[in-house]
């Protein structure tokens, strides 16, 4: 008897758990190929018991392995910058429409995720988190070209990075030309009401 429609939302979440590498090993080897639409692995910093990234390793192997995966959330779990090309590859080879990254950088690396997405091409993602990565300036004149460009992106936070007026500018120019985008998070960064105009 199956319980579940096929048009249901399956989804597994683990949040505000510290699990050593051997569990995340086990729940890779659990969710390797399951249809879920939403994976949610959030606030789960292993820290200094996850050193080489393990868990970072592990969840893009079950998104590399779930067709079905349309949403993924791994904010506050530390990413570093080696784990940034394969988990942007799983982005962009996939068809997420919702990634949320939020407090996952340490300075640079958020600069660095963020160059990594959108020059990658072929980026169907419809909402995108980077709250609290520590964004910087470094990348404003390419978030304005990717924006005016018409990506599908419907929503975009940044909020709580280190964004600018001048970064400000350059983002609402490149949005008279975008018919897509209808959420744009800002606030919490280095805008003043200068800016803001």
């Amino acid at each position: 008897m199956n319980l579940l429609s096929d048009n249901c939302e399956r989804f597994f979440t683990l949040s505000l758990v510290q699990l050593n590498h051997e569990a995340m090993l086990l729940i890779k080897d659990a969710l390797i190929g399951k249809p879920f639409r939403t994976l949610s692995f959030t606030n789960n910093d292993n820290g200094e018991d996850d050193p080489a990234g393990m868990s970072v390793d592990a969840i893009v192997d079950i998104v590399e392995s779930n067709k079905h995966l349309r949403k993924l959330g791994i904010g506050r779990n530390r990413i570093g910058r080696d784990h940034i090309e394969r988990l942007c590859s799983a982005v962009r080879t996939h068809a997420l429409v919702e990634l949320d990254l939020s407090n996952c950088f340490e300075p640079g690396n958020g600069d660095a995720m963020l160059t990594s997405l959108l020059t990658s091409g072929g980026l169907k993602l419809e909402k995108l988190v980077m709250s609290s990565n520590d964004i910087t300036s470094g990348v404003s004149t390419l978030l304005a070209d990717f924006l005016a460009t018409n990506p599908r992106l419907k929503e975009l936070n940044l909020v709580d990075n280190r964004l600018n007026d001048s970064d400000a500018a350059l983002i609402g120019n490149a949005l008279r030309s975008n018919t897509t985008l209808r959420h744009l998070h800002l606030n919490l960064n280095d805008i003043t009401n200068v800016g803001e105009e």
